[in-house]
């Protein structure tokens, strides 16, 4: 063996002794889970059935859970929470980084307490937000309270039951008031014509407020690295701000938004914690509960139906994984990655 290879061997062992401690963690708290949760899958542990006593079943477990009427319930919840939140916030981030990207005084300051929510943990966030739509005391009613007898003139204010009400939003304040009566449905249309309840959509505005801040920084890093000139052109050629907008803004911002929009959807297919936090109980008739909060339910309470849970959590995999490459494949080339 040469010097130079010697060198070189000696180089790659002492590579590898920097990255034994990563891989050791990676290996005992990342990949040995996987593999363990994939075995048990297929198998019936429950708190009878403990590890040891553990029966190959196949394929039950997923068959089980496609079968739930609770999980498609908690699917549709969490398709409807995916379908409002993200692109509200993505919306609400673009705007708001745009006034932003804009000549103004205290940029940087505005630029903060926009992002200060996001670096809020979300368990004190969902219990201020829970506080805030509490029925007696929260300042969802008080608001309505003062619109119902300054503007509206009603003798009494109409108060909202925010966290236990199962009607959509649209069914409630759109359906109803135009007299129109919805039958019953397939669960899914059920879900897209009605919305989503009105607790679950105070739990998407609780998101939304704590998301946006993040998205709005992505967003604004990226409008700060296109080009001044560009514009400066576009107002040459006559072009006005709408034009500017969708000629040089959205095509040259593409990859940002593409990969906020990645990262949110996978995000709220994820979403926990406000949803148990603010809904403990699933909501009102289980509208709230996510497909997280449903595995959790399942393998952590009751009869601890770990392999069920188990199953639960790898189609959610399989739906995260499905829903990235479908988006990649079809905004992926409509990116632009260079200007």
């Amino acid at each position: 063996m040469t010097s130079a290879e010697k060198r070189k061997a000696t180089e790659s062992i002492e590579a590898w002794l920097y990255l034994a401690p990563a891989l050791a963690i990676l290996c005992t708290f990342w990949f040995l889970p996987i593999i363990i949760s994939l075995l048990m899958s297929f198998g019936n542990i429950t708190a009878l059935k403990p590890m040891d006593q553990m029966a190959f079943v196949g394929v039950r477990q997923y068959t089980d859970a496609l079968r739930s009427s609770e999980f498609h319930q908690s699917l549709w919840n969490t398709v409807n929470y995916a379908l409002y939140a993200v692109p509200v916030t993505i919306t609400l981030a673009m705007l708001i980084a745009m006034t932003l990207n804009g000549r103004m005084k205290g940029r940087g300051i505005f630029r903060t307490i926009f992002f200060l929510p996001y670096i809020t943990t979300w368990v004190a966030v969902s219990i201020v937000f829970k506080y805030l739509f509490d029925r007696e005391y929260g300042i969802g009613n008080w608001l309505l309270e003062v619109i119902s007898l300054d503007i509206l003139g009603m003798e009494s204010a109409y108060r909202l039951n925010w966290l236990a009400e199962p009607r959509g939003i649209w069914e409630l304040f759109l359906l109803n008031p135009l007299g129109i009566q919805v039958g019953r449905m397939p669960l899914g249309i059920d879900n897209l014509v009605k919305g989503p309840s009105l607790s679950l959509a105070c739990v998407i505005a609780t998101s939304v407020w704590r998301d946006v801040g993040y998205a709005m920084v992505i967003i604004l890093a990226g409008l700060q690295n296109i080009d001044r000139s560009l514009y400066e052109a576009a107002s040459i050629d006559g072009a006005g701000p709408l034009q500017k907008f969708r000629a040089i803004t959205f095509p040259l911002l593409s990859p940002v938004t593409f990969f906020i929009l990645t990262i949110s959807m996978i995000g709220a297919f994820k979403v926990f914690i406000p949803q148990f936090m603010m809904t403990p109980t699933g909501g009102p008739d289980n509208t709230t509960t996510p497909m997280v909060m449903y595995l959790y339910e399942q393998g952590f309470t009751g009869e601890w139906k770990l392999s069920y849970a188990a199953a639960v959590a790898y189609i959610l995999t399989l739906i995260i994984l499905a829903l990235t490459l479908f988006q990649n494949r079809l905004l992926g080339k409509r990116v632009e990655y260079g200007h």
